[in-house]
């Protein structure tokens, strides 16, 4: 199923927490929050350099219709910071003969800008029919989800792009090298708002289904 939006819900924790944030993370948390009907899948990625816990929860409804106040808050003394974000999807592209199984791809790579909105047209336009069309040759590169951050904060990341991999060596690609040195990409690495937050998360588990398959193909029932 297509989903409109996504919840992204990254826990950091101290270095010296134990299982029991992992029990409680597994067995309280993630069913609390993936309880809410607006919710079809969950995947669960980490971060070990980062030690952060990630869901990426995708929703049937739009971001506008996602109330983030009657989202649990996580309460843990491991978590020494917590990063949510609810994101309305702007596109998405995939590599020719790759299909909707990718997004189910060991490797996660987010991409967080703080656009303003004035430079988004140019932005978009830049990233969908120049950079990701470069980056998709690489083998390891195969697909992109992209992102508007609803009601980002001051100084706040406004867009995320979502980047399925399969290989690390995507990372030290002749493509990435190619798509990282156009004219187009200089001038605008030559504007101050143009510095992106670049992570690697691994996927763990399996995608857990929240609806059964007749609710997903009627998200409206």
């Amino acid at each position: 199923m297509k989903s409109p939006a996504i919840v992204f819900d990254a826990i950091t924790v101290a270095p010296q927490a134990d299982f029991a944030f992992d029990v409680w993370y597994a067995n309280h948390y993630l069913p609390e929050l993936s309880a809410r009907r607006e919710f079809i899948s969950v995947q669960r990625y980490g971060s070990p350099r980062r030690a952060t816990y990630l869901a990426v929860l995708e929703a049937s409804a739009d971001a506008s219709a996602i109330d983030s106040a009657a989202i649990p808050e996580p309460a843990h003394a491991s978590i020494t910071g917590v990063e949510r974000y609810i994101a309305g999807k702007l596109g998405e592209r995939k590599a020719p003969a790759v299909d909707d199984s990718i997004f189910d791809a060991d490797i996660l790579y987010p991409v967080f800008f703080r656009v303003p909105a004035d430079r988004e047209t140019e932005f978009n336009a830049w990233y969908e029919e120049e950079h990701l069309a470069i980056l998709q040759r690489c083998p390891y590169w195969p697909a992109c989800r992209r992102y508007r951050i609803r009601h980002p904060g001051t100084d706040s990341w406004t867009h995320v792009a979502l980047h399925y991999l399969t290989d690390l060596r995507a990372l030290e690609s002749a493509e990435r090298t190619e798509a990282r040195s156009t004219p187009w990409r200089a001038r605008l690495a030559q504007e101050p708002w143009f510095r992106g937050d670049y992570r690697v998360y691994y996927r763990y588990g399996q995608r857990r289904w929240l609806r059964d398959a007749a609710a997903q193909a009627n998200p409206a029932r």
